[in-house]
């Protein structure tokens, strides 16, 4: 709205991630099929660090107390927008993190609907927090979600990144990574700079959704890959 911006301040961001209870959702919310996730991108994913893979912890308390630190004891206001057609079980998904950041007296004004009514407050930035999912394409490793989600937006870069947050330094190990031919040294300046955005809570990762394939009794085997694209020539009947 023009004032003071709370989400600029890393504390405010750990206490909303340490509201949130992974757990709980996967148990009650995703009918405990989802996979609860410390990084933004699947350990199918080339650039997955399972040392960066460590989930949120659960703790209301330290939410309170990093609130109060920063200023915001009594909580704030904030839009919480989401679609209901997106993901799977988004609505109830979001429903149950607004409660938990309520609990810890933060004031999330829930916004639901279509991703036809969403979609333009995402892109034109008129929303404080929002739900996204990211399938890495179409390079199919972490640089698709670090140029096009995380990068600052510049030029062809950050065409995701909605919030219109920028570093430097996570700018500058995008860059270095999408001209490095070597792959290991690639992958790696990929996990540099996804270890930036775990420090400092760019994101909240929830979970690796759970995707079903309905076939035939014919088909003895349809592997599913973590972009959820079917490849009909792996299957096997």
């Amino acid at each position: 709205d023009g004032g003071e911006n709370p989400l600029n301040d890393l504390r405010v961001r750990q206490a909303m991630q340490h509201a949130i209870d992974l757990d709980l959702l996967r148990e009650r919310v995703m009918r405990g099929k989802s996979r609860p996730a410390g990084t933004i991108v699947a350990p199918e994913i080339p650039g997955y660090s399972a040392e960066l893979d460590e989930p949120g912890v659960y703790d209301p308390e330290k939410a309170r107390a990093l609130l109060a630190d920063a200023g915001y004891g009594d909580g704030f206001e904030f839009a919480f927008v989401c679609g209901n057609d997106r993901y799977v079980n988004e609505e109830q998904l979001c429903q149950a993190i607004a409660s938990m950041w309520a609990r810890v007296g933060l004031k999330p004004k829930l916004d639901i609907g279509p991703r036809s009514v969403q979609t333009p407050k995402f892109t034109s930035g008129r929303t404080d927090v929002y739900t996204i999912g990211w399938a890495t394409e179409p390079m199919l490793d972490s640089y698709s979600i670090l140029i096009q989600v995380l990068h600052s937006k510049t030029g062809n870069a950050g065409v995701f990144n909605w919030g219109g947050w920028s570093y430097p330094e996570l700018d500058a190990l995008v860059a270095q990574a999408g001209v490095e031919l070597d792959r290991e040294k690639r992958l790696n300046l990929q996990i540099e700079g996804l270890k930036i955005v775990k420090d400092e809570v760019l994101m909240m990762p929830l979970h690796q959704q759970p995707m079903a394939w309905a076939t035939s009794a014919d088909v003895e085997d349809m592997p599913q890959f973590a972009d959820n694209k079917p490849r009909l020539w792996y299957v096997r009947k």
